[in-house]
């Protein structure tokens, strides 16, 4: 009996393709979001780690909502190897058994990472890289940016410029860097998230404030003068400053950006060769391929930075790091306040 390439079986569960015929399988199959981020993962891991193993690897694209079902659909013979995934998506993946915890015995490369970057997901993944959400700005629009967040805040309500907020929906970013942050700075806990959501609807009210779904849409309403200001993530505000936006600047008010690594995750019952491309992932010089690629700070303390780019790049003393586990455990009611008090 032939087996599905795990991509075409991938694209099988998630869209209800009926697929025909036999297709070699990878000897891995690893999981990636698209654009950029799936092309600097084939230039700075897949094709080094296959030349130097006589491996293959297939890549899945999606979303780790996605990839987490596709794997609790078949645990025993996952469709895919090795998540590299956002951190409630590790989170959900950790609370449904679906992946093994780190073994570093099996990925050497972790003496290299400090310590917060081993212990996301109490152990269950490894980030590979981080970046942080600050304010990104018009500085032909604004000469004299807020210092802190809830200065932001403040300036925003009184009408000094347009700000550009992400909405609900936006999974990767609303949660952490919106709710919690405006939370956390305000005085609130995770579990009463009242003063962020009552600063976000007064934001609204105030007529100084868009939303965003999806992260192009942000850098559309900065160049449209739509908005002016807004909260954004770096590698992607450094990124289309060098690509064209030439007044766009980014920093992070104190008390400082909110951090959202991307991590690695081994899923149970796949192939050993799991750990060693995890292993690989986290050596220094693919990790500085990788952070040259996407302008994000990667975890492994040996890798190295292009100078300009390394200025730009947060230490990672001095991000703050939010609950993920207790965000996630709260998702389902901080939605429904949002939708109550602020709307979809």
């Amino acid at each position: 009996m032939y087996r599905l390439s795990r991509t075409i079986w991938g694209l099988a569960a998630c869209c209800g393709v009926l697929v025909s015929g036999p297709a070699p399988a990878a000897d891995l199959t690893v999981t990636a979001f698209g654009g950029v981020w799936e092309k600097s993962l084939r230039t700075c891991y897949i094709e080094p780690f296959q030349k130097q193993t006589g491996k293959t690897v297939d890549v899945v694209l999606g979303t780790p909502a996605q990839w987490v079902n596709q794997i609790a659909a078949n645990p025993q013979k996952p469709p895919i190897d090795v998540i590299l995934n956002l951190v409630d998506g590790a989170e959900d993946a950790k609370a449904r058994g679906l992946v093994d915890k780190i073994d570093p015995a099996r990925i050497p490369n972790l003496a290299d990472v400090p310590a917060p970057f081993k212990q996301v997901v109490e152990g269950y993944a490894v980030a590979m890289h981080f970046g942080a959400a600050g304010l990104a700005y018009n500085e032909a629009k604004i000469k004299n940016p807020p210092k802190t967040w809830v200065e932001f805040i403040d300036r925003t309500l009184k009408g000094e410029w347009q700000a550009a907020l992400p909405g609900i929906n936006v999974a990767s970013t609303a949660p952490a860097a919106l709710i919690w942050n405006f939370n956390d700075v305000l005085g609130g806990k995770p579990a009463d998230i009242t003063p962020a959501i009552a600063k976000v609807k007064a934001l609204r009210d105030s007529g100084n404030v868009v939303f965003w779904n999806d992260v192009n849409q942000f850098l559309t309403q900065l160049q449209s003068g739509e908005a002016d200001i807004g909260i954004y993530w770096d590698g992607r505000a450094w990124a289309a400053r060098d690509g064209g936006f030439k007044t766009l600047n980014f920093y992070y008010p104190a008390p400082g950006g909110v951090v959202n690594p991307i991590v690695a995750q081994k899923v149970k019952n796949a192939p050993d060769l799991a750990w060693e491309f995890m292993n690989f992932v986290l050596s220094p010089g693919p990790q500085s391929c990788w952070a040259a690629a996407i302008q994000y700070p990667v975890v492994n303390a040996r890798a190295t930075y292009n100078p300009d780019q390394k200025a730009r790049m947060p230490e990672w003393q001095s991000v703050r790091w939010p609950p993920f586990a207790e965000i996630l455990a709260n998702m389902p009611r901080w939605v429904e306040m949002w939708n109550k008090e602020i709307g979809r």
